[in-house]
C-alpha cells in the first residue's frame, strides 16, 4: 500500500483527475466483484446524456437568451462586445472550458473506445461501464439511451462488440412527441429503451420496435413481436453497425429492397465516383469571413445548411451564413486541396487537376445538403445544386467528383431529392447527415441508356436549373435552365418520384408504405396518388 501511495503514476492520476468526482465500483462493491461470477447480475439505469463541450455561442445566450434570435452578423457583433463589457463572464466561460478539457481529457484517455470520434459524450462512457460491469455469461443491463447510441459513428465500436457477444439485444424506440417521455428533451428526439443479455448469440438475436410517438402507442404496441434480425445483417448495411428506425414490421423489406443498390461511395474505378467534403469551418476559418450587413459588392455569400432548400438554390441574402474576399478565401482552399491528406477526396483528383485553380468547385454549380437536420423534419436530406461563385460553411457540405459529368450530378441529385432514398435516409439520421450516413447511402446504378436514367437526368436537371447561373450546366446536361411555373415544377417532383422508385425495383404496395410512414400525422394523400399515376404510367 506504501509503495502505490507513493509511486509517480498515483499521483499523475490524482493531477490529472482534480477536480472530478470519480467513482469506482469494484472498492466501492468488493462483494459483488471478488465472488466467483464477478460483476452485477442486472444493471438498470438512465446515464447521463451529456456532451463535454462548450460552445462560445451557448454560453453567451445562457446569459443573454436573446442573442439567439439575432443574425449571424449582428451575433457576432455583440458577442466581441458582451467579452469588453462582461469579463466577469469572459473570465466565467474560461474556467469552464478549462474545466471541460479536463473532463473530455479524462474520458478521452480512459478505457472507452470510440471516444475520440466526435465529441464525447458521457453516455458512451456508461454504455461500456455497464458492459463491464456485468459477468459476460448472462449479465443483464436495462437502459434509456439516445438514438445517438445506436448510430453515430462514436458508438460503432460498441455496437460491434455487443453484437458479436450479446445473447440478445431488445431495442425499442420512442418519440419524444410533445415530450411525453422526458421534458428536458427536445420533443424531436428519438430515445431508446434498450435490454442486452450478455452471452452467446444464437440465430436472429437483434430485435426492434418502434418509434412511438405517444404514450398510448407505446403502450399498444410495445409488447407486440419485434423485427428480428441477426448481427451479421446488421454488420452488412453499412460501416458502423449502425440500427435502422423502422416504422413498421413491413419496413423491413423495403428496406431490405433499397439496401440492394450499390452505396453511393461504390468504387469500381470505372463509373462516377462522388465524395461529400467540407469546405469552410465555421469556426476554424471565421477570420476568412466578413458579417456586416453591406459587404463589398464583390464578395461571395458563404452559405449554411438554411441557405438553400429543395429545388430552392439560393434562399437569399438573409439566410446566408457570412461574405468571403473571394481573393482570400479562393487562395486558401486551393492550398486546402494542395495539402490534401491521403484519403481525403481531394487526393482522389490527378495532382495536375488540383494545381490548376479553374477546377475549384466553387467555379460551377455543385450538390450541397444540409448537415443539420433530423428524421422527424418534413424531409431530411434537403439537397440542392447551389450556384457558382459561393463557398460552404461544415453546415453545408458538398459532393466532388473524382469521376462524373453535369449528366452524372443530375442523376444524382434526382436520386437523392428522391422521397424514397429520403425515407432511407431517415432511417439512420438523428440530428446531422453525417458523411458515413451519406457514404452508406444506396444509390442505383443503372446504365446510361436505361430509360429510367435518362428520365432521371432531365427532370433533375430541368428542376435544378432555375435561372441565368446555371445556364452552362444546364447544356451540358442537355434542358433548359429557367424558372417553371408551379403546377408543372410539382408535376416534374411527383414523377421523379416515380422513376426512382421504379429504379429501386419497388413495386406499388412498398411505394404507398413509404408516404404512409414518411412522417408522423402528414396529409401525404394527393401526393401519392400524383406519384402512382407516374408510377404506373412508367410500368414495371
Amino acid at each position: 500500500r506504501a509503495t502505490i501511495g507513493s509511486h509517480p503514476a498515483r499521483h499523475r492520476a490524482l493531477k490529472v483527475l482534480e477536480g472530478l468526482k470519480v467513482f469506482h465500483f469494484p472498492i466501492a462493491f468488493p462483494e459483488v466483484f471478488l465472488r466467483k461470477r464477478s460483476g452485477f447480475d442486472v444493471i438498470l439505469g438512465n446515464p447521463p446524456w451529456q456532451e463535454a463541450t462548450i460552445e462560445d455561442h451557448a454560453f453567451w445566450a445562457r446569459h443573454f437568451p436573446g442573442l439567439r434570435g439575432l443574425p449571424q452578423n449582428q451575433l457576432e457583433v455583440e458577442r466581441q462586445r458582451l467579452r469588453k463589457a462582461r469579463p466577469d463572464l469572459q473570465a466565467q466561460l474560461d474556467a469552464e472550458l478549462m474545466e471541460v478539457a479536463k473532463f473530455r481529457k479524462a474520458l478521452t484517455s480512459g478505457a472507452f473506445p470510440g471516444m475520440g470520434t466526435g465529441d464525447p459524450d458521457l453516455y458512451k462512457a456508461f454504455m461500456w461501464r455497464f458492459w463491464r460491469l456485468v459477468p459476460s455469461d448472462g449479465g443483464r443491463i436495462g437502459v434509456v439511451l439516445p438514438r445517438s447510441a445506436f448510430a453515430a459513428k462514436g458508438s460503432e465500436t460498441f455496437r460491434k462488440a455487443m453484437f458479436a457477444e450479446a445473447a440478445s439485444v431488445d431495442l425499442t424506440m420512442a418519440l419524444n412527441n410533445r415530450k411525453w417521455i422526458f421534458d428536458e428533451v427536445h420533443p424531436q428526439y428519438t430515445i431508446g429503451f434498450v435490454a442486452i443479455a450478455r452471452g452467446e448469440r444464437i440465430g436472429k438475436s437483434i430485435g426492434l420496435r418502434g418509434p412511438f410517438a405517444s404514450l398510448k402507442a407505446f403502450l399498444a404496441g410495445h409488447d407486440a413481436d419485434p423485427a428480428l434480425f441477426d448481427g451479421d445483417e446488421v454488420l452488412s448495411w453499412n460501416d458502423t453497425a449502425s440500427l435502422p428506425l423502422l416504422p413498421t414490421e413491413q419496413s423491413l423489406h423495403i428496406f431490405a429492397q433499397l439496401r440492394k443498390s450499390p452505396r453511393l461511395d461504390f468504387d469500381d474505378g470505372v463509373s462516377w465516383r462522388a465524395r461529400p467534403d467540407a469546405e469552410l469551418h465555421a469556426t476554424a476559418q471565421k477570420p476568412l469571413m466578413d458579417f456586416h450587413e453591406n459587404p463589398p459588392d464583390t464578395y461571395w455569400p458563404v452559405f449554411k445548411g438554411e441557405s438553400f432548400d429543395l429545388w430552392n438554390p439560393d434562399r437569399g441574402s438573409s439566410h446566408y451564413y457570412a461574405w468571403a474576399n473571394p481573393d482570400v478565401v479562393t487562395d486558401w482552399l486551393y492550398g486546402k486541396r494542395l495539402r490534401a491528406s491521403r484519403g481525403g477526396a481531394h487526393s482522389e483528383f490527378p495532382d495536375s487537376y488540383r494545381r490548376d485553380r479553374a477546377t475549384q468547385a466553387f467555379y460551377a454549380p455543385r450538390i450541397a445538403f444540409r448537415d443539420i437536420t433530423r428524421a422527424t423534419d418534413t424531409r431530411t436530406l434537403r439537397t440542392a445544386l447551389v450556384p457558382p461563385h459561393v463557398v460552404l460553411a461544415n453546415t453545408a457540405p458538398h459532393v466532388l467528383w473524382p469521376r462524373g459529368d453535369e449528366c452524372d450530378q443530375a442523376f444524382l441529385l434526382g436520386v437523392l431529392r428522391s422521397r424514397p432514398l429520403d425515407w432511407f435516409a431517415r432511417r439512420f439520421v438523428e440530428i446531422h447527415a453525417k458523411f458515413y450516413i451519406v457514404n452508406s447511402f444506396p444509390i442505383p446504378r443503372p446504365a446510361r441508356t436505361n430509360p429510367l436514367w435518362v428520365r432521371t437526368v432531365a427532370l433533375a436537371g430541368r428542376l435544378a436549373a432555375p435561372d441565368e447561373r446555371f445556364a452552362d450546366w444546364a447544356a451540358k446536361v442537355g434542358v433548359e435552365h429557367g424558372p417553371l411555373p408551379p403546377d408543372v415544377k410539382q408535376d416534374m417532383i411527383d414523377e421523379l418520384d416515380a422513376v426512382v422508385a421504379r429504379l429501386y425495383g419497388l413495386d406499388e404496395a412498398q411505394l404507398t408504405h413509404i408516404f404512409e410512414t414518411f412522417h408522423e400525422g402528414w396529409d401525404y394523400a394527393e401526393r401519392l396518388d400524383a406519384v402512382l399515376k407516374h408510377f404506373r404510367k412508367i410500368g414495371p
